[in-house]
């Protein structure tokens, strides 16, 4: 996983340089999830599977979103303290609701929370190492805005991975919500480079993808 997150980063990085809301709602609770869909309805979503019935595939899985959604939440934040871009602020409380659903579904299976409570700080190294040269490398708005845009794709990639893999219906709920909120960052993203001249030219989706994602 580490070298082809690598290899996404340093193509990403490559295409940035020489180129140039809906929100869902998560309670606290350790059994249920609310979200709001794409009509603006809210559901709720209680647990039902068996506690002890994950597979290591989808203990190892949690682990991973669990940061990689913190990782997200933690570059947004940075962000809109450096830039004070308000979809920045908008999305990273986006962000953080999604890393807390994570950590739902962490509570319920009975695992160990591998996320640190210190921004910018985090266990699994790939994350740390991306962390610091997303935050270090975007000099610009709208180098921070397309970073904005490739975390987004990144998140697509590896839920529908996860998506794919996982037999666990409650995980496989979870996954896909946090799916249509990172389409929806992705969009929002994509219409404020286009307001400020730039096209972004996504690196990890295949531009089949990415466009299929715009038009939703």
């Amino acid at each position: 996983m580490k070298t082809r997150k690598m290899f996404f980063l340093a193509m990403f990085l490559l295409a940035l340089f020489s180129s140039c809301e809906q929100v869902e709602a998560f309670n606290d609770s350790s059994s249920e999830i609310e979200y709001t869909v794409n009509d603006g309805q809210s559901q709720v979503i209680a647990f039902t599977s068996n506690p002890d019935s994950i597979t290591e595939n989808e203990v190892n899985g949690l682990i991973i979103m669990r940061e990689e959604e913190k990782l997200a939440m933690d570059v947004y934040t940075y962000f809109y303290n450096k830039y004070n871009y308000r979809i920045f602020g908008n999305i990273s409380k986006s962000e953080n609701r999604h890393t807390d659903a994570v950590l739902n579904l962490i509570n319920y299976f009975k695992l160990t929370d591998p996320a640190s409570a210190s921004e910018g700080s985090f266990s699994n190294t790939d994350f740390q190492t991306l962390y610091t040269k997303l935050t270090s490398e975007a000099t610009t708005i709208e180098l921070a805005l397309s970073t904005g845009a490739f975390v987004e794709e990144y998140d697509i990639a590896d839920l529908n991975k996860l998506i794919a893999e996982s037999k666990n219906p409650d995980i496989k709920r979870v996954y896909i919500n946090l799916l249509n909120g990172s389409g929806n960052h992705l969009r929002a993203f994509t219409r404020v480079l286009a307001g400020l001249g730039v096209v972004y030219k996504p690196t990890i989706l295949t531009l089949d993808e990415y466009n299929s994602i715009l038009a939703d």
